[in-house]
């Protein structure tokens, strides 16, 4: 982290003194008679923080000439006298109607050539000068104003940046303009995108414009790197307002909404800009722990193990999905502190007070629609805040430790999905959540990195479908080994450069000879096909034959040696999973997607090697994680089973801090879970 962020984030948590607790306020929807009421819930409640101004664009500047301040200074020094925090918003979200009236040309305009009307949020086109110049003087004004508040602790910049494309004439002149930095010269242009190919070289800058259905959709190159111009420009809208905020109030972090694995938007690429990372976490009623574990550790990930703030969760059902189930008993307290065990430093609510109409006057609130504390939600909400105020500030700035990183790339991920293809059965995220599940099941921390990340800390690299690697990714990888790392990785990587150019001279491409493999063709297997696996004695996997499925590489060895090979079809006996020990480390290949019961025995063993293992030992279905720092280490044991569960812990004995029951608890040798429930123990 660098000097003047890390000052800034150390100044939030100094000021709040505690894990940040509450939820998004919108008072300017409210008579200022409901403000009190609002004030004595959100202390029975345990709150601490409020997101405030989110969407008030429209309620802070009328016209482009007058600003309304008024009710957000009552607001401010409301929450102010409470000890109530702010996370103040910029409110540039939801452009008003005004601003849509007079400039026109800031509304997008959609592939097919026509401009959206004004309405919904995020409805901007993202070069827009006058919205930029706009949204910037508003930001600038609440800084001149409230920058030194008291109340005031974070900024919140707009909210949940959708990265939606423009093709209008303006983003198309961008376009090339950003595509003129890139390449400097149509010569280079054209010999990135190969478009020789059905002679479609181009010969003027004004003859490139965004891939559409109407047009060209025939270079990877092309679709590439309009996904990166697009989220380019949506973070230039982040910098405009976020700019101005450090120029005028130095000292208060700056941050945004994230949305986890959101494909428009490379958050690798935003992170460097954003003082402390962010989220909204809405799981479905029926999201596995595992995907919800491996979204909160991409968050962490994004700013190399700094603890993030989860900034939005319903406390009971949303509102967009085909059915919005209410959160069962016990299931939002799991969710808040499996959160805050992944390394956040908050547990925040959307919404504080239901809305009373309009998009989201059915989506869950700490205060429904009844209007008092008397209910199911309430009580579990103030419960949370209770347990969290006896916390403190223990926990607060500790970290995660891991030993494993699991990479993850979005112009891969762009890349590897561009159709056509040689399979749509091909799914990056679902692939490189195989093997985070395999595991989050054994409890084994993972950072979730770049493949532009520093990999010196880490015993085991793991790069799914790493389709996509560039030169100095492979020499970083190849250092890696050699200072006796262990790299793993599997089919269909290393095929193209970061320019989507297929690598010659055999696949893997540049790790061709770090893994001493080459493979020679690769089978996309359909729906109904599989083979197997066949464990070579005395390796990773377990003897035996296991299934695959997806895809099978026809794989050479060139120095590796196989650990399994394949059991069918006409490359039966060819490797499958290859070990490559070279210089002090060693780098695995796996050629398909082995089936769970597989990948997880390979891991066990893996591990077990490089002595890797859980922080504690805890029956199937418990989760368990680590942070340490000075006060540390804390265990967070969290029981996802619907059954109780008893656990005996090692020595030194334990204290637990969240006891069922009053505080404080006396250390303990066996630890009893109820069904959904959690505890937190130190050493």
């Amino acid at each position: 982290m660098h000097t003047e962020e890390s000052r800034r984030v150390q100044t939030l948590l100094e000021r709040v003194q505690a894990i940040c607790y509450g939820a998004d306020y919108n008072p300017e929807q409210w008579d200022p008679e409901v403000w009190s009421e609002d004030l004595r819930l959100m202390q029975l409640a345990g709150v601490n923080i409020a997101t405030v101004g989110v969407f008030s664009w429209g309620s802070l500047q009328p016209d482009e000439q007058t600003f309304t301040f008024d009710w957000l200074d009552s607001i401010m020094d409301l929450l102010a006298q409470h000890q109530i925090f702010v996370c103040l918003g910029t409110g540039t979200a939801a452009q008003p109607a005004w601003l849509s009236q007079a400039y026109p040309d800031a509304l997008p305009v959609d592939e097919q050539g026509f401009r959206h009307e004004h309405g919904n949020r995020q409805n901007y086109c993202p070069t827009s000068p006058d919205f930029r110049r706009l949204a910037r003087n508003l930001a600038r004004q609440l800084a001149l104003r409230y920058g030194r508040h008291p109340a005031l602790a974070i900024w919140h910049v707009s909210n949940e940046y959708y990265g939606s494309p423009c093709y209008c004439e303006r983003c198309r002149a961008r376009f090339r303009s950003w595509l003129q930095a890139r390449y400097q010269t149509l010569d280079a242009l054209n010999r990135h995108w190969n478009t020789r190919f059905w002679g479609h070289t181009y010969t003027d800058w004004e003859q490139i414009n965004p891939p559409n259905k109407r047009g060209e959709t025939s270079f990877q190159g092309l679709s590439l790197d309009w996904r990166r111009f697009t989220s380019d420009m949506n973070l230039e809208c982040y910098l405009n307002e976020a700019e101005v905020l450090r120029e005028l109030t130095p000292e208060i972090p700056v941050t945004t909404n994230l949305m986890g694995f959101f494909q428009p938007l490379d958050y690798f690429s935003w992170a460097p800009h954003m003082d402390i990372i962010a989220w909204d976490s809405y799981p479905t009623r029926t999201t596995p722990p595992a995907h919800l574990a491996f979204w909160h550790d991409l968050m962490r990930g994004l700013k190399h193990g700094q603890p993030w703030l989860l900034m939005e969760q319903t406390p009971s059902q949303a509102q967009w999905m085909a059915y919005n189930s209410l959160k069962r008993p016990g299931m939002l307290r799991l969710h808040s502190y499996q959160a805050v065990a992944h390394g956040s430093d908050a547990v925040m609510y959307f919404q504080w007070r239901q809305s009373r109409g309009a998009a989201e006057m059915f989506h869950g609130a700490i205060v429904s629609h009844a209007g008092h504390e008397h209910t199911r939600v309430f009580r579990d909400v103030a419960e949370i805040g209770k347990q969290l105020a006896t916390l403190e500030k223990q926990t607060l700035g500790t970290r995660v430790p891991a030993r494993v990183a699991l990479l993850f790339s979005w112009p891969n991920w762009w890349n590897l999905e561009y159709r056509p293809s040689l399979s749509q059965a091909l799914n990056y995220l679902e692939e490189v959540l195989h093997h985070y599940q395999a595991l989050w099941e054994q409890n084994i921390a993972v950072d979730v990195i770049s493949p532009d990340h520093e990999f010196s800390g880490y015993d085991l690299v793991i790069a799914p479908l790493l389709n996509m690697v560039s030169k100095r990714q492979a020499e970083a990888i190849e250092r890696y080994v050699e200072q006796g790392g262990t790299f793993l990785t599997g089919y269909f990587s290393g095929i193209v450069d970061e320019d989507t150019r297929a690598w010659l001279g055999g696949y893997p491409g540049p790790l061709r000879r770090t893994l001493g493999i080459w493979v020679e063709e690769c089978d996309p297997l359909e729906p109904d096909m599989r083979n197997q696996l066949i464990a070579e004695p005395g390796g990773l996997l377990p003897e035996g034959v296991y299934d695959c499925s997806t895809w099978c590489d026809i794989v050479h060895l060139e120095g590796a040696t196989a650990l399994a090979r394949f059991g069918s079809d006409f490359y039966a006996g060819h490797p499958a999973i290859t070990e490559h020990r070279i210089w002090r480390g060693r780098a695995i290949y796996i050629a398909t997607r082995p089936e769970k019961r597989a990948l997880s025995s390979f891991f066990t063993q893996l591990l077990a090697e490089l002595g890797i293992s859980a922080p504690l030992p805890v029956p199937a279905g418990v989760e368990v994680t680590c942070r340490t720092g000075e006060n540390g280490p804390f265990f967070f044991v969290l029981n996802h089973t619907e059954e109780p569960v008893s656990i005996s812990l090692p020595a030194p004995l334990y204290v637990q801090l969240l006891a069922p029951g009053e505080p404080p608890a006396e250390p303990v040798e066996q630890l009893q879970l109820a069904p959904r429930g959690v505890a937190i123990l130190k050493a």
